[in-house]
C-alpha cells in the first residue's frame, strides 16, 4: 500500500495549541507577531491540554492531489473528523485524592476555501464534544465558526478581514482555571481588518482587531476568583509590521503595537478597576528555507499600564513559530511565546506567560508515523494593589508521544500518551500541584 508523505496533514500540533491556551488569547489575537495561518486554528478542550484541530490548509504543507479536498464549484471543501477515547488519571487536575475517568472526544471540522485566481474567501466551522464517564461535571461542548478572506486591490496590495464566533472551555489545570469543579466557558467574537502593501523590497502589514469576551461560570467560583461578570471585556489591538526583504526568502521587520482592555464593569465585584492600555515593539525576521520550512522569530518589549492607579507591568517578549522540514521524514514545529495576560484572580492583576515548546511528526516507514511534543509554561502572577499576597509563579510541564497508522491516506489510527506535571511557588494561594496521565486511542479522518 503506497502512502504519501503528505499523510502528515492528518496530525495535530499539541504544543502550539497549548501556547494559545497558556497565553489566554483568541486565535485572531494570537497573530500579533506571527503570520502563520496555523494561528487561525480551532481551539478545543482536551483532557490534558487544549489541542487544536488544524485545518488541512493551515499546516503549511502542500496538499497531495487526490488525497484531500472535495471540489464544490469554485471552492474546495475539506471535511475532517477526530474521535479520541481513553482514560484520564486526574480529571480535576488536583493533588490527592485524584479522580480518574474514561473519556470520549468527538471533533468534526469543515473548511471551505475559494479557488479563485484573485481574492480569496474561507469559511471554517467546527465543534468539540467531550464526555467523561465518571465525572459528568467535566462534560463540555465547544464550537467555532470563522469567515476570513483577502481582497486583492492590485499586485502586492491587498486588504484582509476576519470575523468569528467561538465558544471555548477553560480546561482545569491551566493558568485560568479557578476551581476543581465545572469549568468556565468563554464566548468570544473576534473581528480583524488588515492592509498589506509591498514597494519593491519594502512592505508594511497593518492589522486592527477587537475581541469581545463573555464568561459563564458553571460552578461556584473560589473566594479569590473573579465572577464571570467581572471578567467580561473587550480587547482592542492595533499593530503594524514594517519590513524589508533582505534577499529571497529572508525578511526583517520591526512591529510596534498598541492595545486597550476595557471591562464591562468599571468597578468589579472586588472594588477594582482593571481597564488598561499597553504598548509593545518587536524586532524579528522571517526565513523561508523551502515551501515546507518557514521560521519566524522576534524579540521585543511590552508594557501594560492600569488606568486607575497608574501601575505598570513590563516584560521582555520573544517568539518563535513555523515549521522546519530540512530532513524530509521529520517536521519540527517550535512554539515559543511570551505575553502579558489578564488574571482571573482578584488578588493578582495579571500574569506574564512564558512558553517554550516544540512538537514533531516523523514518518517512520510507509504507513507508520510518530507524533509528539513537549513544552514548559511559566505563569508569573503580579499581585494586585492593596492585596496581601506576594508574587507567585506557576509551572506547567507537558509532554506527549503517539503513533499513527495510515489505514488509507485519509485515515489514521493509533495510541497516544500524554503527561502533565504542574507545581507552584505558592500552592496555598491557589497555585497548581498535580500530575496527570492520559492514555487514548485516536482516529483521524479527512477527505
Amino acid at each position: 500500500m503506497a502512502i504519501s508523505a503528505n499523510r502528515s496533514l492528518l496530525t495535530w500540533s499539541p504544543v502550539f495549541g497549548w501556547v494559545l491556551l497558556a497565553c489566554a488569547t483568541s486565535a485572531a489575537h494570537a497573530q500579533t507577531e506571527t503570520s502563520s495561518p496555523a494561528a487561525q486554528i480551532l481551539l478545543e478542550q482536551t483532557p490534558v491540554v487544549d489541542i487544536p484541530d488544524i485545518p488541512v490548509s493551515a499546516t503549511g504543507a502542500v496538499n497531495a492531489p487526490g488525497e484531500v479536498g472535495i471540489a464544490v464549484g469554485a471552492f474546495t471543501l475539506y471535511p475532517s473528523l477526530e474521535v479520541q477515547a481513553g482514560y484520564d488519571s486526574n480529571v480535576y487536575a488536583t493533588s490527592a485524592p485524584t479522580v480518574g475517568s474514561p473519556y470520549t472526544l468527538i471533533r468534526p471540522v469543515v473548511e471551505l476555501k475559494s479557488d479563485w485566481l484573485n481574492h480569496s474567501l474561507r469559511v471554517l466551522a467546527g465543534a468539540g464534544v467531550g464526555i467523561y464517564a465518571n465525572a459528568s461535571s467535566q462534560n463540555y461542548w465547544n464550537a467555532n465558526i470563522q469567515v476570513d478572506g483577502r481582497l486583492d486591490i492590485r499586485e502586492d496590495f491587498y486588504a484582509t478581514g476576519l470575523v468569528a464566533v467561538r465558544r471555548q472551555t477553560e480546561a482545569l489545570g491551566t493558568p485560568n482555571a479557578l476551581v476543581a469543579s465545572s469549568p468556565t466557558v468563554v464566548d468570544s467574537i473576534p473581528v480583524e481588518v488588515g492592509l498589506y502593501q509591498r514597494f519593491n523590497r519594502f512592505f508594511y502589514d497593518f492589522r486592527a482587531s477587537a475581541t469581545r469576551y463573555n464568561y459563564t461560570d458553571n460552578s461556584i467560583v473560589s473566594s479569590a476568583g473573579l465572577p464571570a461578570a467581572s471578567r467580561n471585556r473587550i480587547e482592542y489591538d492595533e499593530r503594524v509590521r514594517l519590513g524589508y526583504e533582505v534577499t529571497d526568502g529572508i525578511d526583517v521587520w520591526v512591529a510596534p503595537g498598541l492595545n486597550q482592555r476595557i471591562y464591562d464593569q468599571f468597578v468589579n465585584a472586588f472594588g477594582q478597576q482593571r481597564d488598561s492600555n499597553g504598548w509593545n515593539v518587536n524586532l524579528g525576521a522571517t526565513i523561508k528555507f523551502s515551501p515546507k520550512s518557514i521560521l519566524e522569530g522576534y524579540v521585543g518589549y511590552t508594557n501594560q499600564t492600569y488606568i486607575a492607579d497608574g501601575t505598570t507591568t513590563p516584560a521582555f517578549t520573544f517568539g518563535l513559530s513555523g515549521s522546519w522540514n530540512g530532513y524530509e521524514p521529520l517536521t519540527i514545529r517550535p512554539a515559543f511565546a511570551r505575553s502579558i495576560n489578564e488574571s482571573p484572580y482578584s488578588n493578582y492583576t495579571n500574569y506574564v506567560s512564558t512558553t517554550v515548546g516544540v512538537d514533531f511528526t516523523y514518518d517512520i516507514h510507509d504507513a507508520w508515523q510518530m507524533v509528539g511534543g513537549t513544552g514548559l509554561n511559566i505563569a508569573d502572577f503580579t499581585p494586585a494593589a492593596g492585596s496581601s499576597v506576594g508574587p507567585r509563579t506557576d509551572y506547567y510541564w507537558r509532554a506527549s508521544l503517539g503513533l499513527l497508522y495510515a489505514l488509507r491516506p485519509q485515515i489514521q489510527l493509533g495510541p497516544l500518551y500524554e503527561h502533565t506535571t504542574a507545581w507552584s511557588t505558592d500552592v496555598a494561594s491557589g497555585g497548581p500541584s498535580y500530575t496527570r496521565e492520559v492514555v487514548s486511542l485516536r482516529l483521524v479522518a479527512r477527505r
